[in-house]
């Protein structure tokens, strides 16, 4: 059953157990707990969205689809945090792209953490069931092309990405959500699954807090959001002695925090990462259509080197926003930005996503809000600035005609002897992958969550989210977060 909690006509429901978020991790869970015949209930704060509703205009789908209308930043404003809700979570709008976290972090975290899930296991059942493969090269647009163009000139280390699609037309609008239903995500790989098995899905449900005492947990209490103005409309509670959390690295660390659940640790909402992000695009004289097929389909490697602590982390693939999108990024008013928006068949761009090392923080912000705090340390902005100069040299090197960096101030280079001068900045940031901020370990002293999700500190809670990871993991995390959720939801089943 999927149901929106305005609709409900009773303000408690007893479960076995309750899960909070249904995107990779909470549907994971919630399929792998009703299928061993726990009577589950998953609340999820965004609304039941299907294909058919999905019309690929950013006006309507953004408001949908994503926190704050895609307008979620940190504290100080200063970089864009893209996170997505609704029965499905991030799956709904991401670009499907699968990475296992490379063998050389895993090590570092067991040597750090104690040992962790059976990732090479998980990964091959996940990948199986997601179906995942190598892009068809058919499938490669001219703008990821372009990409794999600039990085042959260079003798730069490049590929073919592996994603979960099956039936994809390349039709581009991907972000906004799969009218054609294409993607095997959480809403249709797990949550029919659970739906299947007995688990009620209850739609614009958010949780406000978690209730515990006497070191068990109890429930939890949730609010009722209007569909139109996500306002709250009433109250629901969930009669659980099991909880898991997976409403995402940003959204899980600050629910613990205002239920004030424990953690001798301090650990929890402390060690955000976000694997930050900076973009250039490029000009090319023949039009480009970026916003036409499969959005990601090459990589560019040749700056990520995870298995050294001390070599280059930056991770490049193609990066297009939609017209909307692209407007509120294009420098200049009135006629200025009309003239530079008339270039957009022409623009690629190119983003430098980095394995990050600094530390943000989540803190709850009222009964409903989150604050985000992060800010790049030294080593880190130094990464970011070389990884905006890799991806204006592959521009360059594809053919642009002129590179453009969003900063304040655009900056515009003519050629690549510009780069090392005007490129020592500080450009804007944006992130899409938030972990790191509940990280797992086998210490309770040092981590607030094991290894298989289960709260050190409070009975009946887990965590299954990429809140988990110890550290930032240098490339995507969902195929990650898919594998964690069913380590954990056999957990939670066998508990």
């Amino acid at each position: 059953m999927i149901v929106n909690a305005p609709d409900l006509s009773v303000s408690t429901i007893r479960a076995d157990l309750c899960v909070i978020g249904t995107g990779p991790g909470g549907a994971t869970v919630a399929a792998m707990a009703a299928e061993a015949g726990l009577k589950v209930v998953a609340l999820e704060a965004g609304a039941f969205v299907t294909p058919g509703e999905m019309n690929q205009r950013e006006a309507d789908m953004f408001p949908r689809l994503l926190w704050e209308s895609g307008g979620r930043t940190t504290f100080d404003k200063a970089i864009r945090i893209h996170q997505g809700h609704g029965v499905g979570g991030s799956a709904l709008h991401n670009l499907n792209l699968c990475k296992r976290v490379p063998a050389e972090i895993r090590a570092r975290w067991v040597a750090e953490r104690g040992e962790g899930p059976p990732w090479d296991s998980l990964y091959d059942e996940v990948e199986a069931l997601l179906e995942v493969k190598n892009v068809d090269p058919t499938m490669v647009n001219r703008h990821n092309q372009l990409l794999a163009d600039g990085a042959a000139k260079l003798g730069w280390r490049h590929g073919l990405l592996r994603h979960n699609r099956t039936g994809c037309v390349g039709a581009g609008y991907c972000e906004v959500g799969c009218a054609f239903d294409a993607k095997n995500n959480a809403l249709k790989k797990l949550i029919p699954r659970a739906v299947t098995a007995g688990g009620a899905i209850v739609a614009l449900a958010q949780a406000v807090r978690i209730d515990h005492a006497g070191g068990r947990v109890r429930g939890v209490d949730a609010v009722r959001l209007d569909p139109r103005t996500r306002q709250p409309v009433g109250t629901l509670r969930i009669e659980a002695s099991r909880v898991c959390v997976s409403a995402s690295a940003t959204g899980t660390p600050a629910l613990l925090l205002r239920s004030s659940v424990p953690d001798p640790s301090d650990s929890t909402g402390n060690t955000l990462r976000i694997h930050p992000a900076v973009v250039a695009a490029g000009d090319f004289a023949d039009p480009v259509y970026a916003w036409r097929g499969v959005p990601q389909s090459v990589e560019c490697t040749e700056h990520l080197h995870l298995e050294d602590e001390a070599g280059p982390r930056t991770w490049i693939v193609p990066a297009f926003a939609h017209p909307v999108g692209v407007a509120t990024l294009v420098p200049g008013f009135g006629a200025d930005h009309r003239a530079a928006m008339r270039r957009f068949p022409h623009l690629a761009a190119l983003t430098a996503m980095i394995h990050d090392r600094s530390c943000g923080s989540v803190r709850p912000l009222g009964d409903l809000g989150l604050r985000i705090h992060y800010t790049p340390d030294a080593e880190d902005a130094a990464e970011l600035r070389r990884g905006l100069a890799a991806a204006a040299r592959l521009l360059f090197a594809a053919g642009a005609t002129r590179v453009i960096v969003p900063a304040g101030q655009a900056i515009e280079l003519k050629n690549p002897a510009e780069i090392e001068a005007r490129l020592a900045i500080d450009a804007e940031l944006s992130a899409v992958h938030p972990m790191g901020s509940v990280p797992m370990g086998t210490d309770p002293k040092k981590a607030a969550v094991g290894p298989d999700g289960k709260h050190h500190h409070l009975d009946g809670l887990w965590v299954a989210d990429a809140s988990v990871f110890p550290t930032s993991i240098g490339v995507p995390p969902q195929l990650s977060v898919y594998a964690f959720g069913l380590h954990a939801g056999r957990a939670i089943a066998a508990s």
